[in-house]
C-alpha cells in the first residue's frame, strides 16, 4: 500500500460543492415549466372518454340483461314440457333413480309410481341387464 501513489487521479474545481446546490436549484425549481400542447390534452381527453364509454356500455348491458330479460323460472320451463315427453324421457333413460322421479311435478308424495305404466317384464329386463353388467365388471 505504501508503494501506491497518493494522488487520487482527479481534482475538484475550487468552490464546486459550495455552488452545487444553487446550480441544481436553478435547473430544477426555478426552471420554467413546460408548456403543454393542446394535442396532449386531446389525447388525454380521448382516453378518458373511451374509458367512460366502455363503462357506460358495460353498465347498460348488465342492466338490460338483468332487469329486462324474460322470467324463465324452473316452473315455467317445466310447464312447457308435455307429459308425453316426460314419459318418453323416463322410459329411455336407463340411469334413472327414484330421486329423479321425486323432482317430476306430476308425482305427488302420496301417489305411487303407477302412472309410469311399468310392467313386470320391463322390470325383469332391467334387473337382468344390471346383473349382466355387474358380472361383466367383475371379470
Amino acid at each position: 500500500m505504501a508503494d501506491l501513489p497518493k494522488d487520487p487521479g482527479f481534482q475538484v474545481p475550487e468552490h464546486y460543492f459550495d455552488a452545487l446546490p444553487t446550480r441544481i436549484m436553478e435547473r430544477t425549481a426555478y426552471a420554467q415549466g413546460r408548456t403543454v400542447s393542446p394535442a396532449s390534452w386531446f389525447w388525454q381527453f380521448k382516453t378518458a372518454v373511451a374509458g367512460a364509454s366502455l363503462g357506460v356500455v358495460f353498465a347498460l348491458s348488465f342492466l338490460i340483461t338483468h332487469y329486462f330479460s324474460p322470467d324463465t323460472s324452473v316452473d315455467t320451463v317445466m310447464a312447457q314440457v308435455s307429459q308425453k315427453e316426460i314419459y318418453h324421457y323416463l322410459l329411455n333413460n336407463e340411469d334413472l333413480v327414484t330421486a329423479d322421479l321425486a323432482e317430476v311435478p306430476a308425482v305427488k308424495p302420496h301417489q305411487t309410481l303407477e302412472f309410469l305404466d311399468v310392467r313386470a317384464t320391463d322390470v325383469n329386463e332391467e334387473q337382468t341387464k344390471e346383473l349382466l353388467e355387474e358380472e361383466y365388471e367383475y371379470r
